[in-house]
């Protein structure tokens, strides 16, 4: 969408920023063209928020794989972050934007109910028992965690329970990044996720297939006209 949109634009007259490859800057980027492919660094996100609250999600995943973590037990809940991440919204989201660049919303709505996907911040913005969640939550700004952003986005979290039982994660980077990547399996079933609920399981099928094998079509033509049979509720 963003290229197509960039050549109308450019069709248009309008004019960018200087090419990136004209800087002094650039000199380590273009040196290594055709060897290094840098499109291969990018990452992935697991969940539907925004990157830098997704440490914390997989740092509390690590607590639950090795205690069990009832959500009602849960008293307080501690974010160790850098600062960019501390700085994300904190309050009651009203719109999914605000649910998404939030860090105390997808955190307690993975405690919540186990995901943060399009269920909850589509329709789950009002949700009291998120919303609750939410007000247990609190958060520390970790100089060590810093001095590593923006090369890693890096969390831990501690969990202290009704009983007075305290779990602390260890420091978590966000998975997805190319040098923590997701594994296929995993982006196969974000994909199936996200599309079976709007396309059907057969549809969505189809498109994965289809798009797996694309490289052996003669024409991108022969695909578009096909998604369109299939596309349903879009």
């Amino acid at each position: 969408m963003a290229g197509v949109s960039a050549a109308h634009l450019a069709k248009a007259g309008y004019t960018g920023i200087p090419s990136l490859f004209t800087t002094e800057e650039a000199v380590g980027l273009t040196d290594d063209l055709g060897k290094k492919y840098r499109v291969n660094e990018l990452y992935y996100k697991p969940h539907a928020c925004c990157r830098w609250a997704q440490p914390t999600i997989e740092a509390i995943k690590e607590i639950q794989s090795r205690h069990i973590l009832i959500s009602q037990n849960i008293k307080k809940i501690v974010i160790h972050t850098f600062t960019e991440a501390a700085a994300l919204s904190k309050d009651y989201p009203e719109t999914t934007e605000e649910a998404q660049y939030n860090l105390y919303f997808p955190v307690a709505a993975f405690l919540s109910y186990g995901e943060v996907g399009p269920k909850q911040v589509l329709g789950q913005l009002d949700d009291p028992i998120i919303l609750g969640m939410m007000n247990k939550i609190s958060v520390v700004i970790d100089q060590q965690l810093n001095e590593a952003f923006p090369e890693k986005a890096l969390s831990r979290v501690q969990i202290i329970m009704q009983d007075g039982n305290t779990y602390q994660s260890s420091i978590i980077q966000a998975r997805g990044d190319y040098d923590f990547p997701l594994k296929a399996e995993e982006k196969k079933e974000k994909f199936f996720w996200l599309t079976t609920p709007l396309l059907g399981k057969e549809s969505a099928k189809w498109i994965f297939e289809t798009i797996q094998n694309i490289e052996y079509m003669k024409s991108i033509r022969e695909f578009m006209p096909a998604m369109e049979t299939h596309k349903k509720t879009f």
